[in-house]
C-alpha cells in the first residue's frame, strides 16, 4: 500500500513532491530528542512562484535530521544528476560547514529509477576554487558567498571540501512509498487494516505538505519534533478508523487549487449552478472546493466498504433541499442564493462535519447525478 496525496496540486511538482516523501521517510525514524527539518538554503517565496516554477527551485531545498545538536544534511535529487547540480549541490555544503550547524553527515538522496552514481566530486578541490574564484556571478548567488569566504584562502577551501568528503553518503533508493510504509506500519497499524492504514499514510504525508508549504510562504523552516510526530500520528489515528473518516479541511484546502479559467471547471453544471446564486469569485471557488473535499471523502468512504454511509449524507442532503425548496416557494423568496443558504443550513446527522455537508449539496448539482439531482436554479430558468 503506497501513499499519495489525493488529486492534490502538489503530485505534478514531481521533484518538489519527492522531497516532501523523503522528509516523511525520515520522520518515521524519529525518537525522543530528535527532530527532522524541512528549511530553504536561499530566499525562496512560493507566492511569487508560479506552481509549474516550483521545480525549478528544487536546489534550495534541503532536509535535516537533528539529534542533540548533531545534524544530517539531506539534499533530495529526483533528477539525473549533472557536473552543474553537483556543483551547486557542494557550494551549497561548503556554505554550511562553515556555519555553526555542526554536520555530522552529508547525504545526496535519490532514486534509483535516475541510476545516478553519487560521484558528486569529480572536480577536485583546486578545479573547484578556481571556478569560484573566476565567477562573476551577483553578489546573492551561492559561489558569490563561497567566493567571499574562500577567494583568497585556498587552504581552507581545500580543508572544507575534505572534510565534506569525508562526511559524504549516497542513499540510492527504490520505492521510496513503499520503504516508508514499511517505517510507517507499527505507528499507523497496518496490520489490522490496510485500507485505513493507507488513508491514514495519505493524510499524513498532505498534512506535512501543509505545513510545509506553509513554513516556505513565512520564509521559515517546518520543523517537527518527536513529540509533534507523535501527536501528529495519534490525531491522525483518531479521525481514520474502520467507522470514522474525517480528512482535515485546511489541510486539503491548502494544497488543492481551484482554477476559475479551467474550461473543464467553467463549464461544468456544479460551476453553472452557483453562478446563478450571484456568488463572488472566492466564494465560487470556496464552494467548489467544498464539492472536491466531499467528493474525496466519498471515495476513502468507499475504500472502506462504507457506500451506505454516502447514501445516507446524500438522502438526507436531497431530502433537506426539498424541504428548504418548498418553504421558499411558500413564503416567496425562492431565489438559487436562499436555496443554496438554507440547504447547507439544514441538519445532517450523517456528515462528520460541515465542510461534508456542504459538499455534498455541491456535489448533488453535478451532472448525471439522478434523481437526486439539486438545482438552485431550475434548469428551465437556468442560462448555460
Amino acid at each position: 500500500m503506497t501513499f499519495q496525496t489525493d488529486q492534490s496540486g502538489i503530485n505534478s511538482l514531481a521533484g518538489f513532491a519527492y522531497q516532501i516523501k523523503v522528509f516523511a521517510y525520515y520522520a518515521f525514524d524519529l525518537k525522543e530528542d530528535m527532530q527532522v527539518e524541512f528549511e530553504t538554503i536561499e530566499d525562496v517565496n512560493l507566492k511569487a512562484i508560479a506552481p509549474e516554477q516550483i521545480d525549478k527551485h528544487s536546489h534550495k531545498f534541503v532536509c535535516r535530521v537533528t539529534e542533540s545538536g548533531v545534524n544530517k544534511a539531506i539534499q533530495v535529487k529526483h533528477t539525473s544528476i549533472g557536473n552543474a547540480v553537483a556543483q551547486q549541490m557542494l557550494l551549497n555544503w561548503i556554505l554550511l560547514e562553515h556555519s555553526s550547524h555542526n554536520v555530522e553527515e552529508y547525504i545526496l538522496f535519490t532514486d534509483k529509477i535516475y541510476q545516478n552514481d553519487g560521484d558528486i566530486f569529480n572536480k577536485d578541490a583546486e578545479t573547484l576554487h578556481k571556478i569560484v574564484v573566476e565567477s562573476d556571478m551577483q553578489r546573492n548567488a551561492t559561489i558569490s558567498k563561497v567566493k567571499c569566504l574562500y577567494e583568497a584562502d585556498y587552504n581552507g577551501f581545500e580543508k572544507v571540501y575534505n572534510q565534506i568528503q569525508s562526511k559524504f553518503e549516497f542513499i540510492d533508493l527504490e520505492d521510496i512509498d513503499a520503504k516508508t510504509d514499511d517505517k510507517a506500519s507499527l505507528h499507523f497499524r497496518k496490520a489490522a487494516n490496510l485500507i485505513v492504514f493507507g488513508q491514514r499514510m495519505n493524510e499524513f504525508l498532505q498534512h506535512i505538505t501543509f505545513k510545509i508549504l506553509n513554513a516556505i510562504e513565512n520564509k521559515e523552516p517546518y520543523i517537527l519534533t518527536y513529540q509533534e510526530f507523535i501527536n501528529m500520528v495519534e490525531d491522525i489515528s483518531k479521525r481514520f478508523t474502520q467507522e470514522v473518516t474525517t480528512p482535515s479541511y485546511s489541510n486539503f484546502k491548502k494544497v488543492n487549487r481551484i482554477d476559475l479559467k479551467d474550461s473543464k471547471l467553467s463549464t461544468s453544471r456544479e460551476f453553472m449552478q452557483l453562478k446563478s446564486c450571484g456568488l463572488p469569485d472566492y466564494l465560487l471557488k470556496q464552494h467548489l472546493l467544498y464539492g472536491m473535499y466531499y467528493y474525496e471523502t466519498a471515495l476513502k468512504y468507499m475504500e472502506n466498504n462504507r457506500v451506505n454511509k454516502i447514501d445516507e449524507i446524500e438522502e438526507t442532503t436531497f431530502e433537506g433541499f426539498q424541504n428548504v425548496k418548498f418553504t421558499l416557494m411558500k413564503n416567496e423568496t425562492d431565489t438559487p442564493y436562499n436555496r443554496l443558504e438554507k440547504t447547507q443550513k439544514y441538519p445532517n446527522s450523517y456528515a462528520e462535519n460541515d465542510q461534508i455537508k456542504y459538499g455534498s449539496s455541491i456535489h448533488l448539482t453535478k451532472e448525471g447525478i439522478g434523481e437526486n439531482q439539486i438545482s438552485w436554479e431550475d434548469d428551465e430558468n437556468a442560462q448555460y
